[in-house]
């Protein structure tokens, strides 16, 4: 650094440089630590969808396993992107949570019991998260 340059640079302001460093370092071990429990949760899910397809009793409950390795799947790309560039799109996490409101329609709701409100609500709902 000239002299120049180092006098427009304020004192003490390399602390902070060291310290913004040392908290993205750690978080990136964080989210690493993530990657590695999802990976895990997944090749899990993986091996319950084969298991259930042998012995499926209840379809339902095929799909919503099937669903939620997609999640898991999706949660892991977007780590990893969060890894390589530092920022998420929120496209990324909408899609995340579209599969995840299917998800829980398939797995929670008896669509006989379902008045025709309440399923203008869900669509509703499912268009908004679509066209964000």
């Amino acid at each position: 650094m000239t002299k120049m340059e180092d006098e427009k640079t304020a004192q003490y302001t390399q602390i902070h440089k060291f310290f913004r460093k040392a908290l993205e370092v750690s978080f990136d071990t964080v989210v690493m630590l993530f990657l590695f429990f999802i990976l895990y949760l997944t090749l899990y899910s993986i091996y319950l969808n084969f298991k259930l397809t042998y012995k499926v009793s209840d379809p339902k409950l095929l799909i919503a396993n099937i669903l939620v390795t997609i999640i898991l799947i999706e949660t892991y790309r977007i780590l990893i992107i969060y890894l390589r560039q530092h920022r998420v799109s929120i496209s990324h996490i909408l899609e995340v949570e579209i599969v995840a409101l299917v998800q829980k329609l398939i797995v929670a709701s008896n669509f006989k019991e379902l008045d025709a409100l309440k399923l203008f609500a869900v669509g509703g709902l499912l268009f908004i998260l679509g066209y964000l």
